[in-house]
């Protein structure tokens, strides 16, 4: 008797959701919202210099500001520069990480603490524009605004009590919304 009871029952789930998925595709076909209005569209021209440039958060410094020059020379460079300036920066990473992280060991009674993998990735950082201040001192102050929105690859293996545990660093922008 059990095992028509269960063949029933595998029978009547597979018929109830099968039946149940056709109608929900159906009402949701056939009965659309008639709350949906077509949004308004604005032109740019229109929009106040402020809502632009809230519009366009991205967009870069010297076209925002007259004070900043542009950078395309400089990120063509970086560009073609980055797959060995990504190297060059990891090794200075961990030979100035090594000592520090040597020194801190003992404190926590850690056996070793080591970079399994050090990568920037492959997107190189992008500067958005430059500006120079010239002082009374003889001096030039260069202020750059850079931005990277890299994907970097980072894991770092540690080693205590005899067990390893490998932990992979993400470094993301946390973006908080509010209504």
């Amino acid at each position: 008797m059990s095992i028509l009871s269960t063949i029933a029952s595998f029978l009547g789930f597979g018929i109830g959701t099968s039946l149940g998925l056709l109608i929900g595709y159906f009402m949701f076909i056939y009965f659309e919202s008639i709350d949906v209005k077509d949004p308004t569209f604005t032109p740019l021209v229109e929009q106040e210099a402020k809502t632009v440039q809230q519009l366009l958060p991205e967009i870069p410094l010297w076209i925002k500001n007259p004070d900043y020059d542009r950078l395309d020379w400089l990120n063509k460079f970086v560009e073609c520069m980055w797959p060995y300036l990504n190297k060059a920066i990891c090794k200075t990473t961990r030979t100035i990480a090594k000592p520090i992280i040597a020194e801190q060991i003992p404190k926590y009674k850690i056996d070793s603490v080591e970079f399994e993998e050090l990568n920037l990735g492959s997107l190189p950082p992008t500067f958005q524009g430059m500006k120079v201040y010239s002082t009374d001192e003889k001096e030039l102050i260069m202020e750059l605004s850079m931005k990277w929105a890299g994907n970097p690859n980072i894991i770092v293996a540690v080693k205590a009590f005899g067990l390893r545990a490998t932990v992979q660093l993400l470094i993301c922008k946390c973006l908080l919304l509010r209504a």
